[in-house]
């Protein structure tokens, strides 16, 4: 029986059982943190020290086709051991799981105990699934959503208890803090392993967010411009700015060009420090503020 405890911004899951999570073959690891992306378009990793604050390690898998949930845990399984990730033992763990099962849902309008009702109209709910929910701070909303429960029960196996949250969460915290130009709306779009996130805020409250998959630079720029009508935002008008897996050379960013006037590259915020040999090593450094 899987136990979810409401801490603020995070969930913590714990079991009904105790197992010495400490007896690992290497100890060196004892003073980081070890956080894991989860989603059915790829995995990843990254270990950071939390004395130095430097990132030490990581690590991404990318799938040639999306998996299912229950493919998922397997593949977890081997994209760990064969980093020898199960093996070291770490001050902290932390999950993010990212899928289109959430919603947003206003703090005045919450009630724990009817999380099945603020997701059932965005995804198939199963008789099995477990539900979980992140506070984003200081901004009067939650983010509910399913979480891959096999892969956290697998991980917690190899950890003990983690902490885990939903990458809505993460954005939002990252996107809301930001001082923007109080009369303008200020545009987002996050591109990681075949999904992009679109975020539109003004005055430092939300007003947009929606995920799509995409799989080609034209629906890319469907769901944007599709996106920015709807909103009834002007694209020679709006600023645009890409985060995630996107430079000025990727094909995504030289295909908004064609029909966005105002892009460029937001990079988020960050304390830990990237040393010269992982500098240039392509990876989505929001996941860095887990």
């Amino acid at each position: 029986m899987l136990v979810t405890v409401e801490t603020g911004l995070l969930s913590t899951i714990r079991k009904n059982k105790t197992k010495d999570h400490l007896n690992k073959e290497d100890r060196s690891y004892q003073n980081t943190r070890l956080s894991i992306q989860l989603s059915l378009n790829g995995l990843s990793f990254c270990i950071t020290d939390k004395v130095s604050q430097e990132l030490i390690e990581v690590q991404r898998m990318r799938f040639s086709a999306p998996l299912s949930e229950n493919e998922l845990k397997g593949t977890l399984r081997q994209f760990l051991e064969s980093h020898h990730v199960p093996a070291r033992s770490y001050e902290s763990v932390v999950v993010i799981h990212s899928n289109a099962l959430f919603n947003i849902v206003p703090q005045a309008l919450f009630d724990p105990s009817k999380l099945n009702d603020y997701v059932k109209f965005n995804a198939q709910l199963l008789p099995h699934d477990e539900l979980a929910y992140d506070t984003i701070a200081h901004k009067d909303m939650l983010v509910v959503y399913v979480p891959f429960t096999a892969a956290n029960n697998y991980i917690f196996d190899c950890f003990g208890p983690f902490d885990y949250k939903h990458h809505v969460a993460l954005h939002l915290e990252e996107l809301l803090s930001i001082e923007h130009d109080a009369s303008e709306k200020a545009c987002y779009a996050h591109i990681d392993q075949g999904t992009l996130n679109l975020t539109v805020i003004k005055n430092k409250k939300l007003q947009f967010f929606n995920s799509f998959q995409i799989g080609s630079t034209e629906d890319l720029l469907y769901y944007i411009l599709f996106s920015l009508e709807q909103l009834e935002l002007d694209p020679k008008e709006v600023h645009m700015l890409f985060y995630g897996e996107t430079t000025e050379a990727e094909p995504y960013y030289k295909k908004a060009l064609q029909y966005l006037n105002h892009c460029s590259i937001y990079r988020p915020s960050f304390t830990q420090k990237i040393p010269a040999h992982l500098m240039d090593y392509h990876f989505d450094r929001i996941i860095l503020n887990a």
